[in-house]
């Protein structure tokens, strides 16, 4: 990618050949929304790499598409109709099965038929009409007898024949399925900030890089905390056991009307999980709240090591509040209750007839 930004020409020649590609693509599909995504799992990676090798060999985005095709074809459904669009040997029209994938690149020279055949060409008057030219493809003839012929145009469906295709249910049907866990309400909710939500379920899954992990591998030769406490940089000492960030989390529950002793970590991700579900507005404060001191820190934390600017423990408050009380100003959805009136007032969110 380095080199397709730095040199114009290396530029210009790719989006060439990416131009050329484009224009070589088979003719559309009847259902127009997927044929973008099957000719990348299908038509494209038979077809493309003949001619443009160097290309496709450079590319590693591609490289990870060719790797989902065995798990595409296990949810699409090629219905044939007249064989105008469906290649004869390498479109899963067979049974869910291609002709070459089941019998071998022997049939193709066997029919006497271009390995560019499509499917209409074994097709006459409304009947299948295979040479007779080997055992294989008499074979193909008994096989395909029990699919019907039609005027209509081929058809490609994922998981079920009529069923419109979204990039939600794709992704669903693909992905792999986990236990839910408990603190799933407190980062995946309508109302989250995105990047607050990312980070903190970086940390609840113990993701981020601290410097003890950095110095296990390697990387550091020092874990001391960046926020020069002494103590050793974990997960766990930077939420909130470090009194810098001791001091940002202590004032922000209190600004979510909370006064209680810190908690280890885990006993405060406990903690927030049951006593910030639901979509009351003051379980919804407490859950921007949580995400946003998390991310702050962490980001104070990145920009003392590598960028060595401190900002002050009150710096990082006003950071928090600010986005939190953006976030409650923007939404005019939450009751107008006097229930509420002190915590938008803690955060300079707006109440009465403005929210």
């Amino acid at each position: 990618m380095r080199g397709f930004s730095e040199c114009g020409e290396k530029e210009t020649r790719t989006l060439q050949i990416v131009a050329v590609s484009l224009s070589l693509s088979p003719p559309k599909i009847s259902a127009a929304p997927l044929t973008l995504n099957f000719l990348l799992f299908y038509n494209q990676p038979r077809k493309f790499p003949e001619s443009f090798t160097q290309f496709w060999h450079l590319s590693w985005s591609w490289r990870q598409i060719l790797r989902l095709r065995p798990l595409a074809k296990e949810h699409l459904i090629y219905k044939c109709g007249n064989g105008e669009h469906f290649s004869l040997w390498f479109d899963p029209w067979l049974h869910g099965d291609s002709v070459h994938a089941l019998y071998g690149h022997m049939v193709i020279f066997e029919a006497g038929l271009s390995k560019h055949a499509r499917v209409k060409d074994v097709i006459r008057e409304g009947e299948w009409c295979w040479p007779q030219a080997s055992c294989d493809v008499v074979e193909l003839q008994q096989r395909v007898r029990s699919i019907p012929i039609s005027t209509a145009p081929d058809s490609i469906h994922w998981d079920k024949v009529g069923e419109v295709f979204s990039t939600a249910s794709a992704f669903h049907g693909i992905r792999q399925r986990s236990l839910s866990v408990d603190w799933h309400d407190i980062v995946w909710y309508s109302r989250r900030i995105p990047k607050h939500a990312f980070s903190l379920w970086l940390a609840l899954r113990g993701a981020h890089r601290t410097k003890d992990k950095l110095l296990a591998v390697g990387v550091v030769h020092s874990a001391d905390c960046a926020f020069l406490c002494g103590e050793t940089e974990t997960l766990q000492h930077l939420f909130f056991q470090c009194p810098f960030s001791a001091m940002v989390w202590t004032e922000v529950l209190l600004m979510c009307n909370i006064a209680r002793p810190l908690l280890p970590w885990a006993d405060e991700v406990l903690w927030m999980s049951t006593h910030a579900r639901g979509s009351a507005f003051h379980h919804t404060v407490r859950r921007l709240a949580f995400a946003a001191t998390v991310y702050h820190l962490w980001i104070e934390r990145n920009r003392r090591c590598f960028k060595n600017v401190l900002l002050p423990y009150q710096e990082i408050i006003r950071l928090v509040k600010q986005d939190v009380s953006g976030k409650l100003a923007s939404d005019n959805s939450y009751p107008r209750c006097e229930r509420y009136h002190s915590l938008c007032v803690n955060w300079g969110a707006p109440f009465g007839e403005d929210i």
